[in-house]
């Protein structure tokens, strides 16, 4: 079988590394994948820190089928349309994660659809994290276009039906894979708490990717004042760019005296330095106060085996098995009662790292990319587009 898929692979940032990468190198041990990605994917102002991250092009495992070109650029209308019009694949696989992309993605659904084409298309945001008017409209014209459709939880189902009118049984729920392409080489916990000047006495939390509304640090930072109370060498650390004004959260960090509970690092991390961050961790919190899909930062914390405590949003409860690590969102005192619970215990904290242990082979690609192969074909043969 011979598959087309479109998305973005390094060093283009966002669902490069986390998702195109290592599925495409899954799926590549049962079908040849024709990888089109973009040489540019949009300007580099829509884009805390740039597009694009230093390292070059990725090379790929040995014997994985996959031929790779970037053909798409955000200014070139034709080249959107001679790429739909000539993919060799007997099956379109696109993904779907920002309406900034409509324009083009359009372009190749239209001229799938000319060719006859059936098209698969994963769902990562089912609507835009700030949604509005623009964003619902091009995302339904976009889903008109697709035979069938890839989410990674129950709640972006029950939109795309709910929302969208998709029929249930075009639709399937993939889970997003454990990121273990951050685990490449060995380091203690000592040597990467060094690297980011914190004490091997500390207790250490942190959160981790894009700073944005919905992610709740604020809410984190409340209930750090009470665990602070309670676990005074706790340390909060911050990391990612953000994505809104960090003035409320400084100023919120200077209201509640937590200067000294709080690392910053406000920016791009590194690939290389991601390692360090979740080494260092003795809890990653996931605070979202609303969420339908499934976090990337939860997913790394798999890969590393770190516990977690989250709230009861979209896929974060899925990410854990302990009753007690999953809490309403936007309470920080059941919040701060969870971690300070989690950070008196060792055991207990022993307990929910073997938990990130065996979700971990849960949410393995190879196993992701089987079920994905299994829908290609239930999609070429008409049953999956029902």
């Amino acid at each position: 079988m011979n598959v087309t898929m479109v998305g973005t692979l390094p060093p283009i940032k966002g669902i490069s590394r986390t998702y195109c990468l290592p599925l495409a190198e899954a799926l590549s041990r049962f079908v040849d994948i024709d990888f089109v990605g973009f040489s540019h994917i949009y300007p580099d102002r829509l884009y805390p820190d740039g597009t694009t991250e230093g390292g070059g092009e990725h090379v790929f495992a040995p014997g994985c089928r996959i031929r790779t070109r970037a053909p798409l650029d955000w200014f070139n209308p034709l080249g959107w349309l001679w790429t739909g019009l000539t993919v060799p694949g007997r099956l379109l696989h696109v993904h779907w994660w920002t309406f900034y992309l409509a324009p083009v993605e359009l372009t190749l659904l239209v001229a799938a659809k000319l060719r006859r084409t059936p098209v698969v298309m994963t769902v990562h945001n089912v609507l835009a994290h700030e949604t509005n008017a623009l964003d619902r409209a091009l995302t339904r014209l976009a889903f008109s276009l697709a035979d069938h459709f890839i989410v990674h939880t129950e709640q972006n189902r029950r939109q795309l039906v709910d929302i969208f009118g998709v029929p249930r049984g075009r639709i399937s729920i993939i889970p997003f894979g454990a990121l273990t392409l951050y685990d490449d080489a060995p380091m203690s916990r000592t040597e990467a708490r060094r690297r980011l000047g914190l004490d091997d006495t500390e207790r250490v939390l942190l959160h981790f990717g894009n700073i944005r509304d919905y992610k709740g640090l604020d809410v984190l930072l409340a209930a750090l004042r009470i665990v602070a109370d309670s676990v005074p060498n706790v340390r909060l650390v911050v990391a990612g760019p953000c994505w809104t004004g960090w003035e409320r959260y400084g100023r919120l960090i200077k209201q509640l005296d937590l200067k000294q509970h709080v690392l910053l690092q406000i920016g791009y991390v590194p690939t290389p330095m991601v390692k360090a961050y979740f080494r260092s961790a003795d809890l990653v919190v996931l605070p979202y106060v609303h969420f339908e899909a499934q976090s990337g930062p939860g997913n790394i914390a798999l890969a590393f085996a770190v516990p977690m405590i989250v709230t009861r949003t979209g896929g974060l409860p899925k990410l854990v098995r302990d009753a007690d690590a999953v809490v309403p969102p936007g309470d920080a005192g059941a919040l701060a009662e969870a971690i300070v619970a989690c950070l008196r215990d060792d055991e207990k904290l022993a307990r929910m790292a073997d938990d990130s242990a065996a979700l971990r082979q849960e949410y393995a690609w190879g196993r992701i990319a089987r079920r994905t192969v299994t829908l290609y074909e239930e999609v070429l043969s008409g049953r999956g587009n029902r």
